[in-house]
């Protein structure tokens, strides 16, 4: 949770265009917050077992959707594709 608290936001922050930026990362905070609050209301009445069991649904959602998210152009120009570079910024 805290690895990804820091590592998301940087990422939005790289890909999103300037005048979307605070409000993408904001949205990021925002869900963190709501997912945390509805897990403990949820676990009040189930057991943990069955809420481990559920949590793996947006984990698997977001695994399965790695190989499309766009690379960074921080990476782009680190790996010397600078033409994809320019295009994203």
């Amino acid at each position: 949770m805290g690895l990804l608290s820091f590592m998301v936001p940087v990422y939005v922050a790289e890909v999103t265009p300037k005048n979307l930026r605070g409000g993408f990362t904001t949205v990021h905070q925002l869900m963190i917050c709501c997912g945390v609050s509805l897990t403990y209301l949820i676990g009040a009445f189930l057991n943990w077992r069955i809420l481990a069991l559920i949590g793996i649904i947006p984990c698997s959602a977001q695994v399965l959707s790695l190989p499309f998210i766009p690379e960074s152009p921080r990476w782009l120009a680190k790996v010397g594709h600078l033409a994809g570079n320019e295009n994203s910024l």
